[in-house]
């Protein structure tokens, strides 16, 4: 089916078409291919997506969710869910640039595996480097630093030797204790900010259950 504002949909044989809209933290997105017979199945749909997005939302985190009926004579549902999942951490970064996927599951789940850390881990402080390293230029410093930890980390994923345009990296084995303090404020100054990110999202959170 065309339609003008959702475009070509899908949905499932002998059944009448939905088009579910998120909305949350800022994005959007549009869910097609379904379709309900009669009221019933409209609840069940409204039940299910309370139950997804709950479930895949952080407890800090809002949907605005709209089950939309082309072509038919019916009011829109519109319904909000808050989400249920424990908050996590951010992973800290250059604002302008993420660090790979990779590197993003790597730093969850070592954040998953130590809960009750005190600072950020040498894998987060990589992270950053890496991606402030794409704004700007990185001092003496923080390019010693850098590939002392991208050193650490790929030997992790089983890396044995480094060859070719990776040799230079043997060269950074071990950190001075200069550049060791370096590395210590960085990872304390990313567990602040992570902290004070999370106190806000705690908030939004206390703020979002009340309206639930």
């Amino acid at each position: 089916m065309k339609t003008r504002k959702w475009g070509k949909i899908s949905f499932p044989k002998g059944t009448s078409p939905v088009v579910v809209e998120v909305k949350a933290d800022g994005y959007s997105s549009q869910i097609e291919g379904l379709g309900y017979r009669n009221d019933r199945d409209i609840d069940i749909i409204k039940k299910e997506l309370e139950r997804k997005a709950g479930g895949e939302l952080e407890k800090h985190q809002k949907a605005e969710i709209t089950i939309n009926f082309p072509k038919a004579k019916k009011k829109p549902v519109k319904f909000s869910v808050v989400g249920e999942q424990p908050t996590t951490p951010p992973v800290i970064h250059h604002p302008s640039w993420p660090p790979p996927e990779e590197v993003v599951r790597d730093i969850k789940e070592e954040m998953r595996k130590n809960p009750n850390r005190k600072t950020a881990s040498d894998l987060e402080a990589m992270a950053y480097f890496q991606t402030a390293s794409l704004a700007a230029p990185l001092s003496d410093e923080g390019c010693r630093i850098y590939f002392h930890l991208t050193r650490k980390y790929l030997k992790s994923k089983g890396w044995k030797k480094f060859e070719g345009s990776m040799k230079f990296l043997d060269q950074h084995k071990t950190l001075s204790e200069h550049d060791e303090r370096g590395l210590k404020r960085l990872k304390n100054w990313i567990f602040a900010q992570q902290q004070k990110e999370l106190a806000e999202r705690r908030k939004t959170a206390r703020k979002n259950a009340k309206g639930k």
